[in-house]
């Protein structure tokens, strides 16, 4: 026979530890995905790196576009973009009239962004390189200007990496970095142990001690509310 105990009742909520329970268990189900899919965001490759990779095209559309924006991109700018995807940023770029510079970890996104960009590639408008940004393909004082969107989270020092960037850039050269701002939550689908999301307060200061002045944070939450844009100029 059943009993009230074995059945429970239409409407009855579970006892607290056995909701714990459940929550503990689809969070240690999850988290294997999550940190695949964090690891593939930080590195894309193979068919799931691409599928993102064509993802982030409509994904970041808006933010990018902001980014472009405050950018102020000239038609003979020389620009470098620092994690540069499936390369819609860098095209449009180059709609503008810039020269454009990229560096990108992954050799899945190198040769997208290739395909995307063909025609200024043949042309010598457009010249993609492996590379985490450490090391910057660009002489000292030579670019106008640097971009970076949604990839300072995985550079390995991201400090070393500003500081490349202050010292490529000619006096007056500009730079935009967008990003999460890490005083908001970070999203479950994101793992935080592969996204190493800064505040505001500490891109700014990265900015700074790499000699950049002029830093100002501006936000746009009509388009992404935990965003900020960091522009900044070289002195």
């Amino acid at each position: 026979m059943l009993t009230k105990k074995a059945c429970a009742l239409p409407g009855a909520t579970a006892p607290p530890s056995r909701m714990r329970g459940v929550a503990r268990l689809r969070g240690a189900a999850i988290a294997p995905v999550t940190r695949y899919l964090s690891r593939q965001a930080s590195r894309p490759r193979g068919p799931v790196g691409r599928a993102l990779g064509r993802i982030w095209i409509r994904e970041t559309a808006a933010v990018n576009d902001v980014a472009v924006e405050l950018l102020e991109a000239y038609a003979g700018d020389r620009i470098l973009e620092i994690g540069f995807g499936p390369g819609r940023t860098v095209q449009r770029l180059v709609e503008i009239g810039a020269e454009v510079d990229g560096v990108d970890v992954s050799p899945d996104m190198l040769c997208a962004a290739a395909r995307r960009n063909s025609r200024g590639i043949a042309r010598g408008a457009v010249r993609l390189h492996a590379g985490d940004g450490t090391r910057l393909p660009a002489a000292d004082d030579t670019l106008d200007a640097v971009i970076g969107v949604h990839t300072l989270y995985f550079w390995p020092d991201p400090a070393a990496t500003v500081a490349e960037i202050a010292r490529a850039l000619r006096p007056g050269g500009r730079v935009v970095l967008a990003f999460r701002d890490g005083a908001a939550p970070l999203p479950s689908r994101f793992d935080p142990g592969v996204y190493d999301v800064p505040t505001v307060a500490t891109a700014t200061a990265w900015l700074e001690d790499a000699g950049l002045t002029d830093v100002t944070a501006h936000r746009r939450p009509d388009v992404a509310a935990p965003v900020v844009w960091l522009t900044a100029i070289a002195a």
